[in-house]
């Protein structure tokens, strides 16, 4: 994935999680079920991220 910084695809991922823990926190399942699908497509990002690395490397 030429382009896409770890360390900000780590501090979204990051703020993600706060984010659903807030959302559970305060019951909110709309809120839940957003974070918890942006969460989701982040950590599949970051998976192709580091197997590209793998490869590469």
């Amino acid at each position: 994935m030429n382009g896409i910084d770890k360390i900000t695809l780590d501090e979204v991922v990051a703020k993600t999680f706060t984010e659903l823990k807030t959302a559970i926190d305060t019951h909110s399942e709309k809120s839940i079920e957003m974070y918890s699908r942006a969460l989701r497509a982040l950590l599949e990002l970051r998976a192709q991220v580091t197997a590209e690395e793998r490869a590469a490397g």
